[in-house]
């Protein structure tokens, strides 16, 4: 049988690993908790900066079409000159602002978008992007799918590729 001495003994240093598995599994929650942190840290900001400058008018124009199906107001706003147009189905025109605004408000919302046939002609600091859009939309509440022939207008500006235009027509 042990002494009594012999049981405190013990016990303390039972107690002392218990301590000790009780501070590493701190840590490891700490860890745990820190390493979660910064993951959802680096996912949040590379969901909000996830915009690349253009490096010439097509990408420009493509980054542009790329941002309507994506619904990324701030990436138009980041795209657009301050005097950008779209030009619409029946001529009416919005410009850069309203139209961020409009995405931002979910009054457009393109559903899914295929670029084809494109045509680049580049004028020094002036690009002309032309081609069809298959697309399916919806613009406040009226849907729409089918296919679409556009023409947008990029400049660079400042060292930066900016759209300053775009028209879209029905394909009949």
């Amino acid at each position: 049988m042990k002494s009594a001495i012999e049981l405190k003994n013990e016990s303390k240093d039972i107690i002392q690993r218990g301590k000790n598995i009780l501070a590493a599994v701190r840590i490891s929650m700490t860890t745990v908790v820190l390493f979660l942190i910064t993951l959802g840290s680096i996912a949040t900001a590379s969901g909000q900066v996830n915009f690349t400058q253009p490096i010439d008018g097509t990408e420009c124009s493509n980054q542009f079409f790329k941002a309507l199906l994506e619904k990324d107001a701030k990436a138009i706003s980041n795209l657009v000159t301050n005097d950008f147009t779209v030009a619409g189905f029946q001529g009416r025109t919005i410009n850069g602002q309203m139209l961020t605004q409009a995405i931002f408000d979910g009054y457009i919302v393109v559903d899914s978008g295929m670029l084809s046939g494109t045509n680049t002609r580049t004028y020094r600091d002036v690009t002309v992007v032309s081609g069809l859009w298959e697309v399916q939309a919806k613009i406040e509440n009226n849907r729409f799918h089918g296919e679409l022939s556009y023409l947008s207008v990029c400049v660079k500006s400042g060292g930066q590729w900016k759209v300053v235009a775009v028209q879209l027509s029905p394909v009949q």
